[in-house]
């Protein structure tokens, strides 16, 4: 009878090791899931926002370039509507928002305009082309910022979640110090101890 008391009493112990471990595998799991979204978040903020905006300032540069040379060589402003083109694409392969989508669309209908030059009134599409580039760096701006809350959000969790993985390893190696060093006399209660003899 004394067997089933110090087994009842050690599978409680278990009991509690067991439950321990798989907070902490819980706390492990959320851990990797803040990982994976900090990635995501840093992946964003490189691929969809920070190359975008360099391809906005460098297609700004080149309308820049064509106005100056404008009355000089059909050469190099070809060249740069070329080059303008392909950050274009570049551009247009990055997530946008529905917001950058719209101002984006402005946009080429305004390049449009430049390349064709449809209209009398060029200085007047390049300046809202470039009012229009102007919005779109802002907006690239807001998605970064609401993007690295995002990411210091998920690093906050992180912290949290590997603090309680610290402290549910301390209780676990508590536990087992407790049962590496117990005899089976100071594991039944003092009611139970009478039955050992």
């Amino acid at each position: 009878m004394t067997r089933a008391y110090i087994i009842k009493n050690k599978a409680r112990m278990v009991l509690a090791l067991a439950v321990l471990t798989a907070m902490l595998l819980l706390a492990n799991w959320n851990g990797r899931d803040n990982v994976k979204e900090l990635d995501k978040t840093l992946t964003s903020i490189m691929n969809d926002r920070l190359l975008p905006a360099t391809f906005v300032h460098e297609i700004s540069s080149r309308l820049y370039e064509n106005k100056l040379a404008a009355s000089g060589s059909d050469v190099k402003i070809k060249a740069n509507y070329a080059a303008i083109e392909v950050l274009a694409k570049k551009y247009e392969a990055t997530e946008l928002t529905r917001e950058e989508s719209a101002k984006w669309k402005t946009f080429r209908a305004q390049l449009r305009s430049l390349q064709t030059q449809e209209t009398d009134n060029t200085e007047h599409i390049f300046t809202q082309a470039l009012t229009s580039l102007d919005q779109l760096m802002a907006i690239q701006v807001g998605e970064s910022n609401r993007l690295l809350q995002s990411g210091q959000r998920s690093v906050s969790s992180s912290i949290l979640t590997a603090n309680f993985g610290a402290v549910i390893c301390i209780i676990l190696g508590l536990f087992i110090m407790i049962l590496l060093s117990a005899r089976e006399q100071l594991i039944l209660r003092p009611g139970e101890r009478h039955m050992l003899n």
